[in-house]
């Protein structure tokens, strides 16, 4: 990334935090943003990838995981998949075309292979999947897929990227250690406004 275009992406990272300054108190409380901000900032971080299209090939494919016959996590994941498809008309991300699909996790090995097949950039764990974290987080690892959520909890145990809602403002986590693993590498100047988790 040239120095203008890091400067560039810097401020668009920056408005787009502040873009959700103004969350309630009551999401602030649940530290969970809307699904359109969750969507809006994690496609910003994807642009700091510099192993991005490496990564992804043709095409930037976000997946979004959750739990099948859990009604709360297939009504947030229908949402979140709706705010990414209408974030993805607004953002570019390294230039490339970005894919949107909802994919239900059963278990890790069928979650592997649908790794294996699409080639997914991103894979977003709904909450509803917390015990499936670790072995969520292996399969991203070996086949080189970011994983993000929007909780700090997660981000400890293991997950990439969270963007959560913290006194009543935006705030991204990087679980530094967790990102390497999964192939990623961002570029300095979006660590520079992150809560970097060293392990």
């Amino acid at each position: 990334m040239t120095p203008r275009l890091r400067a560039t992406g810097l401020r668009a990272l920056g408005l787009a935090l502040v873009a959700v300054l103004a969350v309630g108190p009551a999401a602030a409380r649940a530290a969970e943003l809307p699904a359109r901000h969750q969507a809006l900032l994690l496609l910003r971080v994807l642009a700091y990838d510099r192993n991005l299209r490496q990564r992804a090939q043709s095409a930037v494919t976000v997946v979004v995981l959750f739990r099948p016959g859990d009604r709360a996590s297939e009504d947030r994941v229908a949402a979140l998949v709706a705010a990414f498809e209408e974030v993805a008309h607004e953002v570019v991300v390294g230039g490339l075309p970005v894919r949107i699909e909802g994919v239900p996790y059963r278990d890790a090995p069928e979650l592997e292979a649908r790794f294996g097949g699409r080639r997914p950039s991103l894979a977003y764990i709904d909450p509803g999947l917390s015990l499936a974290v670790g072995e969520i987080t292996q399969s991203a690892r070996r086949r080189g897929v970011l994983t993000a959520d929007g909780s700090r909890a997660l981000v400890e145990a293991g997950v990439a990227v969270g963007v959560v809602a913290q006194a009543n403002r935006a705030s991204l986590i990087v679980n530094l250690k967790a990102a390497r693993l999964e192939g990623a590498d961002f570029d300095a100047a979006l660590l520079a406004v992150s809560d970097v988790l060293q392990d």
